[in-house]
């Protein structure tokens, strides 16, 4: 008796004990009861959706700093502002030969520098990361060739949700081996690798569109301008599964968040708990074979999972990992599969619930066949373009393709397919995110009654319902799982494959904001004098009425700016005049080398010579080589510097120092037979330093290739021009005693015909050159309209010397072709209402900084710079 009353006195105590903890703090339940529209999402009818990802390769062109380096990467939905996770649950070396690589530098006991750390998931943040590689030097290449599996659920009514759509997140992780004695000293003897602390330096989000449809797209991850480096990554993904679910998401917080003060108290941790911005969905458990029919085992387990027990399901990360977790509601025993879909009309017969069963054949079972379909394609696709017919004849029955087998009175249209094995398939992979829908005819009804009676209860055909959809399936994982074997073995050339689309996508994107023009007539004198103003009369058309292209399956969030914020560039060239009539006309597209990955047709190295302007350094060009480089890794780039300091002096010493700056490059890393073409791209003052050190250059002129000149006054400055700029100028010239401003405004000579200026323009020059393209911009007060195009245009009026112009302006033209010449009018977008937009800065530093007119330059007419 006294036990008994003991116990009931402890049980009183912890009753006021829990209701004063009540009253101090908040509870579990209270700090995330904010979150109960998400458990509501979870207990329904799911979609299993696997997204794989590729890390194909990885390049340094502009890192600053050596040192460890992989790469993170996690796959999330956002839902009313929660990150719902997807589980990173595999990973594989998809490249036979890395793996053999692998182990050669193991039994050699030599250590590989680009496989310091191995590949690993770190469960408590749901992330995959990459092996662990050492950059030593400029154009450093790794092979990564590691694939991650990532899976999550997704709401059957959310499938086509575009507000909560998968985003794939890629960071840059830093680890600093300054401590180690610096990348050299670390590479020579690396040690305590395991201890590196990394740091995550940048970051890049790709928001995947349409993942359960079906995703397979190349998506190079190129990263901020002060971390300058290429990761060739590809993306797929299909459905898997339709499952029931019954209990509710976990909220995982990492350990980070969790290390702390041990006396932390239960307010601070639900609080944590509340700001925790991740919920894990319940992991994916694998799919049992199909049989011909439900044996005793399988109908247990269909019956078990339609009375609402979730058998099989763990949370998303191990024991371990989910030491704080809540859920973020309460599992209700009451809601089976069954009353998820036959709620409300048990009492209405067994006719009522064969018609609803008939609806969700229809749409879960299509949403499978529909998966199915799309996988059989593309395993197809790339069986027949990828493998070569030896490993064909070597994989032999693993390239299979059977026929998808539903249950009896599901139709849908039959694939028509050529044999995976023979190699002879010219079709690519479909693009539509429409489902190919299924049809029932009565024996789905006559095979349902006759497997179930003419009596039968809601719980029995949901367990069939179960069983069924768990049949097809099993069918769509054993076929992702072929799929998956296939692309780890012809990984390489399944990047070649799709980056060719990729390619042909980005060109129709940044094609968008081109208009091309095509000009009859005098190259030197153009037919609108008024070109400039009305190219700004229509970019502001443009930017009011152009629709945005549909972005890509998978967007780069970063790439694309939006319309109004993006340049709009005019391209004039000149053609002779059609019979038909003359004037403007639209130009079709360059199809012949249009993209970057064709195949060159001349033998040797592309050498990019890149000069800045007045007062700038080998730094101003940067961003242009980097994002040639993006696209041609083979290229060489010279960087001059040797006016860095001298900018001011005279033009004629400023070409020779460039032209033997030049030479000596060859001679060093282009040799012998070695240089293929020659280009240079120059801004500002820099076209006219190029154009004087072309004379001493004459050994290397049937090598020279583009000449592209961002904003250079080849004509030199208008006198007359009384802009704030142009005063400026005139002080600075009065000021400093500049030679390079003296020659620029012809006032270095009393007779305009013995200015630089003139003289240069009778030098050959631009006749050497396959590509002649001058950039300019109207908002650019640097460097005058007229002059950066190199025309006779409407600011002839403003120069002293007209006669002098014009001559000046016919004798740079006189030997060259003009189908060899392209003008580019460019309109920036320039919101800011400041001093350097006043006089005209902003334009002409733009050209330095805006990539969005590189990329447009560059992927456009990739045949300027291949």
């Amino acid at each position: 008796g006294s036990s008994i009353c003991v116990l009931f006195f402890l049980i009183g105590i912890g009753c006021v004990w829990a209701g004063a903890c009540r009253a101090a703090a908040p509870t579990w339940s209270a700090a995330l009861e904010s979150r109960a529209p998400v458990a509501a999402v979870a207990m329904a009818v799911r979609t299993v959706v696997e997204v794989a990802v590729h890390f194909e390769s990885f390049r340094n062109i502009d890192l600053f700093h050596q040192g460890l380096y992989h790469l993170r990467s996690r796959i999330y939905r956002d839902v009313n502002g929660r990150k719902i996770v997807a589980e990173p649950y595999n990973y594989f070396a998809c490249s036979t030969k890395v793996a053999e690589d692998v182990q050669k530098d193991r039994k050699s006991a030599r250590t590989d520098h680009h496989h310091l750390i191995p590949a690993h998931v770190i469960e408590d943040q749901c992330t995959f990361c990459t092996r662990s590689f050492l950059i030593r030097y400029c154009e450093e290449e790794v092979e990564l060739d590691d694939m991650a599996q990532f899976r999550v659920e997704i709401g059957l009514d959310e499938v086509d949700d575009e507000e909560a759509p998968l985003f794939l997140e890629v960071e840059l992780m830093f680890g600093d081996l300054t401590r180690h004695g610096g990348a050299d000293r670390f590479g020579e003897a690396p040690a305590d690798v395991e201890s590196m602390e990394f740091k995550c330096v940048s970051t890049q989000l790709f928001k995947l569109h349409k993942a359960e449809s079906g995703l397979h797209e190349f998506c190079p991850v190129v990263f901020d301008e002060f971390h300058f480096c290429l990761a060739g990554i590809l993306v797929h993904s299909a459905l898997l599964d339709v499952r029931f679910r019954v209990r509710p998401v976990d909220l995982v917080l990492s350990r980070q968040r969790l290390r702390g003060d041990e006396s932390t108290g239960e307010a601070d941790t639900a609080a944590a708990m509340a700001a925790a911005p991740f919920v894990v969905t319940p992991s994916t458990a694998s799919t049992a074979r199909p049989s011909e029919a439900p044996t005793a085992a399988a109908a247990a387990r269909a019956a078990a999972l339609a009375g609402g027990v979730a058998a099989g399901t763990r949370g998303a990360v191990d024991g371990s990992a989910a030491a704080a977790t809540a859920p973020l509601g309460q599992p209700t025993s009451a809601l089976t599969c069954a009353e998820r879909y036959f709620k409300g009309v048990e009492g209405l017969g067994s006719e009522r619930l064969l018609d609803i069963a008939e609806g969700l054949y229809k749409t879960h079972m299509g949403a499978l066949a529909d998966s199915y379909a799309r996988q059989s394609e593309w395993f197809q696709t790339i069986c027949s373009r990828c493998l070569t017919q030896s490993q064909r004849e070597a994989m032999d029955d693993a390239l299979d393709l059977p026929d998808l087998c539903l249950p009896g009175g599901i139709e849908t249209a039959p694939l028509q397919h050529p044999s995976a094995r023979g190699g002879n398939s010219s079709g690519s992979f479909g693009s539509s995110t429409e489902r190919r829908p299924v049809q029932t005819t009565g024996a789905l009804r006559r095979g349902l009654i006759k497997r179930l009676g003419q009596d039968f209860t809601a719980k029995q055909l949901a367990a069939y319902l179960s069983y069924d959809f768990n049949q097809v399936a099993c069918q769509v994982v054993e076929l992702w799982q072929k799929v998956l074997n296939v692309m780890s073995i012809a990984c390489k050339e399944i990047v070649a494959f799709l980056r060719v689309s990729w390619e042909e996508a980005i060109i129709d994107h940044w094609s968008t904001t081109v208009l091309h023009e095509v000009v009859s007539g005098d190259i030197a004198c153009p037919e609108d004098q008024s070109i400039g103003d009305l190219h700004d009369i229509a970019a502001l058309r443009l930017r009011r009425t152009t629709t945005a292209k549909p972005p890509p399956k998978v967007e780069h969030l970063s790439l694309l700016p939006s319309l109004e914020e993006r340049p709009i560039m005019f391209e004039q060239r000149y053609m002779p005049k059609p019979p038909a009539g003359s004037g403007y006309a639209e130009l079709p597209p360059l199809l012949d080398g249009r993209l970057p990955s064709a195949p060159k047709n001349y033998r040797g190295v592309h050498l990019f010579v890149l000069v800045h302007g007045f007062q700038g350094n080998s730094f101003d060009m940067r961003l242009m080589k980097n994002n040639i480089a993006l696209l041609y890794p083979d290229a060489v780039f010279l960087c001059s510097n040797s006016n860095e300091d001298n900018t001011e002096g005279d033009f004629t010493e400023m070409g020779i120092r460039l032209a033997q700056e030049v030479v000596n490059y060859i001679c060093d890393w282009c040799p012998g037979s070695t240089l293929g073409r020659l280009s240079f791209l120059a801004h500002s003052i820099g076209g006219l330093i190029v154009r004087s050190a072309l004379p001493l250059l004459h050994e290397y002129t049937s090598k020279m290739f583009t000449f592209l000149t961002f904003s250079s006054p080849h004509a030199g400055y208008f006198l007359k021009n009384i802009s704030l700029f142009h005063m400026g100028l005139k002080v600075l010239q009065s000021w400093r005693k500049s030679m390079c401003l003296a020659q620029l405004s012809m006032a270095d000579a009393a007779d305009p015909r013995e200015t630089f200026l003139y003289k240069l323009s009778k030098i050959a020059g631009f006749e050497h050159f396959e590509n002649i393209v001058l950039m300019s911009c109207p908002s650019d007060q640097y460097s005058p309209f007229d002059s950066a195009r190199v025309e006779i245009g409407g600011m002839l009026d403003k120069h002293s010397h007209k006669d002098v112009y014009c001559s000046m302006v016919r004798n740079m033209w006189e030997h060259v072709e003009p189908r060899k010449v392209f003008r580019f009018d460019v309109n920036f977008h320039i919101p800011e209402n400041n001093l350097d937009s006043f006089i005209g800065r902003t334009a002409h530093i733009l050209f330095l900084e805006n990539q969005a007119i590189m990329k447009m330059i560059i992927h456009n007419y990739s045949f300027l710079f291949r």
